[in-house]
């Protein structure tokens, strides 16, 4: 097939396989489903095309923003679902996922193979460690001192409440998910640019097909208020979401980074990276609730998104002293952001911008109780 050498990796299908030896994996090759994997497919990008069409369809303006929101939150359940895709997790079939996982992709202009590259082969081999996890990696203080003005600006913005709104818009998105700009991207090119195509290609189709279906159903409208409501408001609703998620996964009071790999392998780095965060919408966006059980999906990347809780409780009732679980309110998001500005990572705490300390040292009594078990998701 063209895409088998670019983006289907068998070598790295077994490596997580081995990876993850705990009892969360067995659960995980039993609840794998075809028929159930497609289903949440149909479900949510059903619900995406459905809420897009009222966003644009011939209803009060107040009614189209409405949809238009809710369009924005059904590309993020989209998100989710392709991210099973990209893990192999959503159904059987390793091609089937990742053809479901690029369809999914395409209204948020994600390429698969930059996606798994990022996320699967860097992020969950080695989440939370300065120089390879790529996303919401806090400066030290010493290199904010060190930053251009303009730098460390942008890290104010990005560290402040308001943050995730700009984030994923300008350091994420393009140079990571979309196109081959970063170093370790552009040295093997050929391989991601059947995906930054299709991506590509893709998300601008969706633009036009937006734009030809808005001019069917209201002509009357003019186009600039037709996109703003069927691509430009769904896509920054995604963007904060998705930014704000990761975010919450892999920043708190509580969750230490690590400088080099050796002490993050050493002090249960993959899951201890990681928080369960509580939302309270949960029975609203049920599969984005189940997503949020985040130390899980490091444990074990094969579990499906909507088996994430049952994993969760699995995983905290083994090791009650290496998750990190909290209620989302706005009081507690409050605190992770007036408290979590820059790490140190010589004294394992964060810190505020003038590096005064914020939290206590985080580095967790050495064991190797964990370590065994909780070896790093691979990618796949």
């Amino acid at each position: 097939m063209f895409f088998k050498g670019t983006v289907v990796d068998a070598a790295n299908w077994h490596a997580l396989a081995d990876s993850n030896s705990g009892s969360t994996v067995a659960a995980a090759t039993r609840t794998r489903s075809d028929a159930r994997g497609l289903r949440v497919f149909g479900l949510y990008f059903g619900l995406y095309l459905l809420t897009l069409v009222d966003a644009i369809a011939p209803f009060p303006i107040i009614v189209n923003l409405f949809f238009s929101v809710l369009n924005g939150v059904m590309v993020a359940m989209l998100f989710i679902v392709g991210h099973d895709g990209c893990h192999g997790a959503l159904v059987r079939s390793r091609p089937l996922n990742l053809w479901l996982g690029r369809i999914c992709f395409i209204p948020l202009g994600h390429s698969v193979s930059l996606w798994r590259h990022a996320h699967n082969g860097m992020h969950h081999r080695r989440n939370n460690v300065r120089g390879v996890d790529p996303v919401w990696t806090p400066m030290s203080p010493q290199d904010y001192r060190s930053a251009s003005g303009i730098r460390r600006q942008l890290e104010r913005i990005y560290r402040s409440a308001a943050g995730p709104i700009f984030y994923y818009y300008g350091a994420i998105w393009l140079p990571w998910m979309l196109l081959p700009l970063k170093p370790h991207a552009r040295a093997r090119w050929a391989r991601h640019l059947p995906d930054s195509l299709i991506a590509s290609f893709g998300f601008l189709s969706v633009g036009l097909a937006i734009a030809y279906l808005g001019h069917w159903l209201t002509p009357q409208r003019p186009l600039w208020l037709v996109l703003t409501f069927g691509w430009a408001i769904p896509f920054a609703i995604w963007n904060y979401l998705g930014a704000v998620s990761f975010y919450l996964n892999h920043t708190h009071p509580d969750i230490p980074w690590f400088a080099d790999e050796k002490a993050w392998r050493s002090r249960s780095g993959p899951v201890r990276g990681t928080a369960h965060v509580t939302i309270p919408f949960g029975d609203v966006l049920p599969l984005y609730a189940a997503a949020m059980a985040h130390p899980a999906h490091h444990h074990a990347a094969l579990v499906p998104a909507f088996d994430l809780p049952e994993s969760q409780a699995a995983l905290a009732a083994q090791h009650p002293h290496e998750t990190t679980h909290y209620a989302l309110t706005l009081a507690e998001y409050r605190r992770i952001v007036r408290t979590c500005k820059l790490y140190d990572y010589e004294r394992m705490c964060w810190t505020d911008f003038s590096g005064n300390p914020t939290t206590g040292c985080l580095l967790p009594a050495q064991t190797g109780q964990m370590t065994s078990k909780l070896a790093p998701s691979a990618a796949l």
